[in-house]
């Protein structure tokens, strides 16, 4: 029976799409009506903290209120993308008399793409709606244990996200699993999943893209929304379901990019920074699940030299000095107590003990390595070898060998970089190893992609995992292929990534005893057609539990300052559009300015803390654009509140060279 479907739209609960992560935040802003030397007669304001969950928690409540409204199955409550973060997601409401479970089935154009899960036996009911189809209707039936069914017409606003041209080919049936859905991770920072037909039935834009995986517990975890650093370095972790409703924060000292790992004790391997953020990607941190604490450390600069077995990749990523090592992948060797890590800057995986943290040895080109014991280094064997370059997302299979996507960068070291492949001659691989590491000797056991060319070049992100655990049945990304239709070259590379004219392209295969099973393609004039990683996944085996609390866990630590003493008497009143937030981790500064200052003159931001008897200085990061009116200044700033805890503080900022006060204080 089609049934008419209520949309909730209650003042507690935001229905529509929302852009931010976390759609409780409510930030203070500066009023623009103090007088210039208000830093001066007035007393700043304190800094109110922000429960990051309020919203969160104001719709958990409604709903948990209308499911004792005893809605019938026929008259169900459905509610549209509930937290406002999961526009393709929805909810239904409903009571039964009697405690029984059953099965919802969210039908596709196609039976094929038909998804379905169950739901357990209670009298009241809240059900995760998964897989609406977006600017459109979609049939939603749910069906009793019992024997009575309902259905319904769930309808959603059209998706403000352009992906370009999705194209999908499945060419064997029998090997292809229709009741998962392809998850991509957009480089831009959205996360999506599409049916066989390439229809998209999900989307957040909840948290970063960088390191997306589905934990044990059912929930999926991915990097937080804020960024500490330009600009993929996030906070933290999240922990979510497909609702948009999340469970947990982790913030992790130095942040948190590109992976992670849960490890079978339930902790998180985190692929991090240096905790001053001085040196990035090279740092390893363990955290502990039900505190956050930081219980395991691993600094790579302890380990290896940063000058040696640099990869010719670094010369056309763009990449700061900083970024010497450039961790992308993270595999914990439960086996041996190995934690793996893809080194794309070095062309290596480096291997670590865990328990000591020592070198156990190097997968990769030898070249370069002058500093380096030659003891950690593999011999190959077979006439079919060759080494990977400025590889991504190592992982084992379960007879042990090496997985891996071989981006294929120069295909030398960076010392032989005039020697670098270039041209049509360029490629990528998903490449598998095996190791013997009593004779350190490794042979290559399969590859893909070769054959495909110039045409399936992917020079950065990209990845490959299993879906069986063995190398029979593949599900590879190759995320980053440009393309210049007017030269029909390829070669390209991330520094080229924002010229004009370049078609953007993404290649998923699954690869199945070698041949080629299913095939998705997103191209267009779009950064949303790069793809960071792509995985398969139930959308029903992600559990919702709305009784749950949400809670934030861990933290920054003290984050590095300067001891200043600038002259903040003078200090002008912040202009309208400056936005001040405190949380359970961090005080932040964002908004936009307007200076006379050509952008590219601009002086560097500070964000200034003063309390009775100390100055602390923080780095406020600067975006400007030049225009017709003068400069449009973006300024983004944060310090943890770990070692703020002592003393008040006023808070100013600096912003090309003038003091403004934000009329802000701490105070705990």
């Amino acid at each position: 029976m089609k049934n008419r479907i209520y949309l909730w739209m209650a003042a507690l609960v935001l229905c529509g799409t929302a852009s931010t992560a976390l759609p409780a935040q409510i930030k203070a802003e500066v009023s623009s009506e103090k007088s210039s030397d208000s830093s001066e007669t007035e007393t700043n304001s304190i800094l109110e903290k922000t429960d990051i969950f309020e919203q969160q928690k104001a719709t958990d409540e409604a709903l948990l209120q209308e499911a004792g409204n005893d809605y019938s199955l026929e008259d169900a409550l459905i509610v549209v993308n509930p937290y406002g973060t999961a526009p393709l997601s929805a909810v239904a409401v409903f009571t039964t008399d009697e405690e029984v479970g059953g099965t919802i089935t969210v039908k596709g154009k196609s039976s094929e793409n038909d998804i379905t899960g169950t739901f357990e036996a209670s009298k009241q009911h809240i059900v995760p709606v998964y897989g609406l189809y977006s600017g459109d209707t979609t049939e939603v039936v749910i069906e009793l244990d019992n024997g009575k069914s309902a259905s319904y017409e769930v309808s959603t606003e059209a998706l403000n996200a352009d992906y370009g041209e999705i194209k999908a080919e499945v060419s064997d049936p029998d090997n292809y699993d229709y009741s998962n859905l392809t998850f991509l991770c957009s480089t831009m920072g959205s996360l999506y999943a599409v049916d066989s037909a390439g229809d998209i039935r999900f989307y957040t834009t909840i948290g970063g893209t960088l390191g997306v995986h589905q934990l044990k517990n059912g929930h999926l975890m991915m990097p937080a929304s804020y960024v500490l650093k330009s600009s993929y370095y996030k906070e933290g972790l999240i922990e979510t379901d497909l609702t948009g409703r999340i469970y947990r924060e982790y913030a992790v000292p130095g942040g948190m990019h590109h992976d992670f790992r849960e490890l079978p004790n339930g902790n998180l391997l985190v692929a991090s920074d240096s905790p001053d953020l001085s040196s990035v990607e090279d740092y390893v941190v363990e955290i502990d699940r039900t505190t956050g604490e930081v219980v395991w450390e691993l600094d790579m600069k302890d380990l290896i030299n940063m000058e040696d077995g640099q990869s010719a990749s670094m010369d056309s990523d763009g990449s700061e000095e900083s970024d010497w090592f450039h961790n992308n992948g993270i595999w914990y060797d439960e086996q041996n107590d190995l934690v793996l890590l893809s080194a794309r800057h070095k062309d290596a995986i480096v291997a670590v003990n865990k328990s000591d943290k020592t070198i156990a040895w190097i997968l990769g080109d030898p070249t370069g390595w002058d500093k380096t014991d030659s003891k950690y280094f593999f011999t190959p064997e077979g006439e079919d070898f060759e080494w990977f370059y400025a590889q991504h997302n190592v992982t084992m299979l379960d007879n042990g060998d090496i997985m891996l996507f071989d981006n294929g960068t120069a295909k030398v070291k960076r010392e032989d970089n005039d020697k670098r492949v270039t041209g049509d001659d360029v490629y990528s691989r998903a490449v598998i190893y095996h190791i013997d590491t009593e004779n350190m000797t490794v042979s290559q056991v399969y590859e893909y992609g070769k054959e495909r060319g110039a045409d399936w070049y992917a020079d950065w992100i990209s990845g490959v995992d299993s879906l069986d655990g063995t190398k029979a049945h593949l599900f590879i990304t190759a995320g980053s292929h440009l393309h210049n239709d007017e030269e029909n070259r390829s070669d390209y590379y991330p520094s080229d990534m924002f010229q004009q004219g370049l078609t953007k392209m993404t290649h998923i295969d699954q690869v199945d005893n070698g041949n080629l099973t299913f095939e998705l393609t997103v191209a267009g004039d779009t950064y949303n057609a790069l793809t960071y990683r792509s995985f398969r996944m139930a959308p029903y085996t992600v559990s919702a539990d709305l009784t749950e609390v949400p809670e934030v866990l861990g933290s920054l630590g003290e984050t590095a300052y300067e001891a200043t003493d600038t002259d903040l008497s003078q200090a002008e009143t912040v202009p309208e559009g400056i936005s001040v937030t405190l949380d359970d981790i961090k005080v932040s500064v964002t908004g936009i300015c307007q200076t006379d200052t050509k952008a590219a003159d601009l002086k560097d931001g500070q964000l200034i803390l003063q309390s009775e008897n100390e100055q602390r200085t923080y780095e406020l990061r600067q975006s400007a654009t030049d225009g017709e009116k003068g400069t449009s200044v973006s300024v983004n700033g944060w310090t943890a509140v770990d070692g703020l805890e002592e003393s008040n503080w006023d808070i100013y900022i600096s912003v090309d060279g003038v003091i403004y006060n934000t009329g802000y204080s701490l105070s705990f």
